[in-house]
């Protein structure tokens, strides 16, 4: 089953379920952008996946993992992510902490938010559609974040919307059980608060599981079908 390569890597790593991951990767969040020297910002991106594939592809790609999680807490992850850097060379950083705390000087034209997005204000966002403080409040958090890209630089949102049948319906989504709906948004709503921060919004696809490859992509990965699945979604947009 594993052909490709980045995919054994991760199995061999402890990476459960890594068949798709290349195919992934591939075809919805780096599909058609340039990682040739570039410096990737991976925000919350936990056990650096998506960073050890940029590096994979493109060796002159510099990744710096961005994730305040606690080793105790995320013992598995930690593993993970020294498993495949031992593999890597150490090529992939990991800033355990907050970004505040890295340096001002550090800077990048790549910016990745792969289901990390709803994170920056999880404890403000279930009511930020109503609540004008909460907007705020989350417009400087992830203020805080765009600051740190370059100008010119591509900003990636990969996550799920809440406009969802199942949770339209007010009912338990049986494909995706343990989503939390009011933690998520629209592209759109992102759309708006990144116009805010100075970005422009470049593209919005809509993904399939990864395991389903090439069938899901050009079947499954519409807006109706995601809709009716888990409403995955993958934005570009350029900081100008």
């Amino acid at each position: 089953m594993f052909k490709n390569e980045f995919d054994k890597i991760l199995k061999n790593s402890g990476i459960k379920r890594a068949f798709g991951y290349s195919f992934y990767f591939k075809n919805y969040i780096f599909d058609g952008i340039n990682l040739k020297n570039k410096k990737l910002l991976d925000l919350g991106g936990g056990n650096g996946i998506a960073s050890f594939y940029a590096h994979h592809v493109e060796k002159s790609c510099k990744c710096t993992i961005v994730d305040p999680y606690e080793d105790g807490s995320h013992t598995l992850m930690n593993s993970q992510y020294e498993k495949l850097s031992n593999l890597y060379n150490k090529a992939v950083t990991l800033h355990n902490d907050y970004i505040d705390t890295l340096p001002e000087s550090n800077t990048f034209d790549l910016i990745l938010m792969h289901n990390s997005v709803n994170h920056i204000g999880e404890d403000i966002i279930a009511d930020m559609d109503t609540n004008k403080k909460s907007q705020i409040e989350y417009a400087i958090r992830l203020g805080k974040i765009i600051n740190r890209a370059e100008k010119g630089a591509t900003i990636i949102v990969a996550d799920c919307s809440s406009k969802n049948l199942w949770n339209d319906l007010n009912i338990k989504n049986i494909l995706a059980p343990t989503i939390d709906w009011d933690l998520h948004k629209r592209p759109s709503v992102w759309q708006k608060i990144l116009k805010d921060l100075g970005c422009e919004h470049v593209s919005t696809k809509w993904t399939a599981r990864r395991e389903l490859l090439f069938f899901g992509k050009f079947l499954l990965a519409n807006r109706l079908v995601s809709y009716m699945t888990n409403s995955s979604f993958v934005s570009i947009y350029k900081k100008i």
